[in-house]
């Protein structure tokens, strides 16, 4: 049971500080945007993020459950579990990004 809740807080914890990163990198990305538009573009990768870092955590404790079940003991399916989903959850922050930036040009061009 430790092993899980803490493979999932610290893939959450992993997760948050890489999209908190990423913010910072579109809002260098989205300089040139008016406010208006790019607001849109935010709240769309806040979104997707926050559903990505949840989901990547929930995975992470699942398969540290399924470790543990495989007769691993519990910090190495932590260890096993917290870098794969970190990792793939770092990535699909990054497509989350540019979403976020897609919307934000859409917004611009149409509207």
């Amino acid at each position: 049971m430790t092993s899980k809740v803490a493979a999932f807080f610290i893939t959450l914890l992993c997760n948050v500080a890489a999209g908190v990163i990423i913010f910072f990198l579109m809002l260098l990305a989205m300089n040139g945007y008016s406010e208006s538009d790019a607001t849109y573009g935010f709240g769309a990768y806040i979104v997707l993020a926050v559903i990505v870092s949840l989901i990547m955590s929930t995975c992470a404790a699942l398969l540290a459950h399924i470790l543990t079940k495989r007769k691993f003991r519990g910090w190495t399916a932590a260890l096993i579990a917290v870098p794969i989903f970190s990792v793939v959850g770092v990535g699909l922050k990054i497509v989350c990004s540019i979403i976020g930036v897609s919307v934000a040009e859409y917004v611009r061009v149409n509207y």
